[in-house]
């Protein structure tokens, strides 16, 4: 998911980059290379807690910024927090979202050279998200909520309207109840999936190899914390 990730955002971030890379590989594919540029700069990570969503949205900037294939941009995170839900005034919430989209928006204008190009590109992070866009489908939502995510939706449209080098990062672990119209708009939906038999010995040998473990109490502990025992989910929170 990082590799994946960190293209997805140097594309969006640095648009000259991805061309001139198009036009030097695939010189015919420029439909193609339209409808990946015309994609929404939003992208959702969905997953259990603990399963390192947060973590790659934190760091990704670096990977983004370490890549060659597109050209080598700096990447500026802003995390929104929960707070923009504010204090229960009427419109406080619309308010806060917008207010906070359109800072990011006017630092990434900055940053957009006279070529088209961007020195920076920038990444707006919404942990929790499913407290912020949450489905509007639901009856007894607060008509406060369903202007917030009115306000995030109308944010993340802004971006590619004024073509700026910025994308949105959500990480949610109830991806069935954030708002239809907002998964509608991701560029991509990364489900991480708990760690695999492998993935759990290998953690597990790592942390506990130099307590003295064998080799077969550390499979049984990787065999112990997934399904067992007509039980379909790991060890979880």
């Amino acid at each position: 998911y990082q590799e994946k990730l960190a293209k997805g955002i140097a594309i969006a971030v640095n648009p000259q980059g991805f061309k001139a890379w198009l036009a030097k590989n695939h010189p015919a594919a420029n439909g193609l290379g339209a409808r990946i540029l015309a994609r929404p700069r939003m992208f959702i990570l969905a997953g259990d807690v603990g399963s390192g969503k947060t973590t790659l949205a934190e760091s990704i900037g670096d990977s983004v910024a370490r890549q060659d294939k597109y050209g080598k941009v700096p990447v500026r995170l802003y995390k929104l927090s929960l707070a923009v839900r504010g204090t229960g005034h009427v419109g406080e919430v619309s308010l806060l979202i917008t207010e906070a989209f359109a800072e990011v928006a006017d630092e990434a204008k900055k940053a957009k050279g006279a070529s088209g190009g961007s020195r920076m590109g920038f990444v707006l992070l919404i942990d929790e998200a499913d407290a912020l866009a949450q489905s509007r489908e639901n009856v007894q939502m607060h008509h406060e909520d369903r202007a917030g995510v009115n306000a995030v939706v109308r944010g993340i449209d802004r971006i590619p309207a004024g073509d700026l080098p910025m994308v949105v990062l959500m990480c949610t672990n109830r991806l069935a109840a954030i708002d239809p119209a907002v998964r509608r708009r991701a560029a991509d939906v990364l489900e991480f999936q708990r760690p695999d038999p492998a993935q759990r010995k290998a953690l597990l040998s790592g942390l506990l190899g130099a307590c003295g473990l064998s080799v077969g109490e550390i499979d049984s502990l990787a065999k112990l914390t997934g399904p067992v025992d007509g039980r379909n989910y790991g060890f979880t929170h």
